[in-house]
């Protein structure tokens, strides 16, 4: 009984996700979702289910790194002061992905969950597409609806970018392009024609979010097809290729309409995100060890605080280095214990995601953590399991 409640809770906070734009939880904190009631639910049901089975996870190297990542930003909200507002919610928000983390990870081992959940997000993501396009099409007749944000982050200009369920079209194309690879594994339970039609929508729709993070679905579609070493070879030169253009595009004022990208302008001035990244880099050489605190912005912008949109620097800024060696370790830990082969779909998409993570911040993006408790699932008999 506790088993199939906890099946299904999960399932519904999987569907929800997309949609935390428009199904706000503000009893909980100005960010949540009520995607985050359901996933606490199924937290609680799924580890009554534990107790009462009397099994319990063993814990692993991935686990001790998630232990100092969680630690150590608790030590750095005590240590703040003053002690930030949204201090408290950040907390409880990272103790929610490390859990989401790991409850993917067991929930994926159990019988027909894998498909289950390649379903959901199959069903989820195509309604989300249907939603982007929706906005787009009622936005270029007149019609701005809640469905739609503005062209630029740092920079805002007059073109409306699909963003769906999200509160910002930047998450929808990282969902795009987590959604992609998560549908992409063999056991996504998906037919040939469901999985083409889910694929063709997601590209469809991180098109028309016009982000950067188009370079990011296109550098997770090219790895999980590289299955010759000539394929391989011309995907790591494209990863190549596109950490420079991700860093070029900080490090320069350039500017482009979306739907001409090849009229690239330099604008005269500094650039925005550079900007952030110098400025946040300043406040890491200050508090290197305990940040500035959770819920604060290491970086500005003018005289406003901003932040990195570089996560590996946000997270040390903000929570101090010890925080960003926890998570290095629970990732390398994930990518050490993997099954050989490789799953190209899955690390295609966490390369992806990794790639969009040098021009945002995307260490609190749930999806990022469903997908590397999907990749913690599919681990062989390695080292650390040994």
């Amino acid at each position: 009984m506790l088993d199939r409640l906890a099946r299904f809770l999960y399932l519904a906070t999987l569907a929800l996700l997309p949609w935390g734009g428009l199904v706000r939880f503000p009893w909980l904190h100005e960010n949540a979702q009520w995607s985050d009631a359901l996933f606490a639910l199924a937290t609680a049901a799924w580890a009554a289910g534990l107790l009462a089975s009397r099994r319990l996870p063993r814990l692993r190297l991935v686990h001790a790194g998630l232990l100092l990542y969680l630690g150590w930003v608790a030590e750095s909200l005590l240590a703040a002061s003053p002690r930030p507002a949204a201090g408290p919610a950040k907390l409880l928000g990272v103790a929610m992905l490390v859990a989401l983390f790991v409850v993917t990870s067991d929930m994926m081992g159990r019988p027909g969950m894998p498909a289950a959940v390649g379903r959901t997000l199959a069903a989820t993501s195509v309604l989300t597409a249907l939603a982007a396009a929706a906005g787009v099409l009622l936005s270029s007749l007149g019609t701005i609806t809640p469905l739609v944000g503005t062209c630029g982050d740092l920079l805002p200009g007059p073109l409306s970018r699909a963003q769906a369920g999200f509160p910002h079209p930047n998450l929808l194309a990282s969902w795009c392009v987590f959604a992609s690879g998560a549908l992409a594994r063999e056991d996504a339970g998906l037919s040939r024609t469901g999985r083409r039609v889910a694929q063709a929508a997601l590209a469809t729709t991180v098109v028309l979010t016009a982000s950067r993070a188009i370079l990011a679905f296109a550098l997770a579609a090219a790895l999980r097809h590289a299955t010759t070493p000539s394929r391989r070879r011309a995907a790591w030169g494209l990863a190549a290729v596109l950490v420079l253009a991700m860093l070029a595009l900080t490090a320069f004022n350039l500017t482009f309409y979306p739907l001409r990208p090849w009229d690239v302008r330099v604008l005269p001035g500094p650039s925005a995100r550079l900007e952030a990244v110098t400025t946040s880099m300043e406040t890491l050489a200050a508090h290197p060890l305990l940040g500035t605190g959770p819920g604060t912005s290491p970086g500005r912008r003018g005289e406003e605080p901003f932040d990195a949109h570089l996560t590996p620097l946000n997270v040390a800024a903000t929570m101090g280095l010890p925080a960003l060696a926890g998570l290095a370790l629970a990732v390398t830990s994930i990518w050490r214990a993997r099954a050989r082969p490789t799953d190209l779909a899955t690390w295609g998409m966490l390369a992806g995601l990794g790639l969009d993570g040098l021009g945002q911040d995307v260490e609190d993006f749930r999806h990022v953590w469903v997908a590397l408790g999907l990749a913690d699932a599919s681990r062989g008999g390695g080292a650390e399991d040994a």
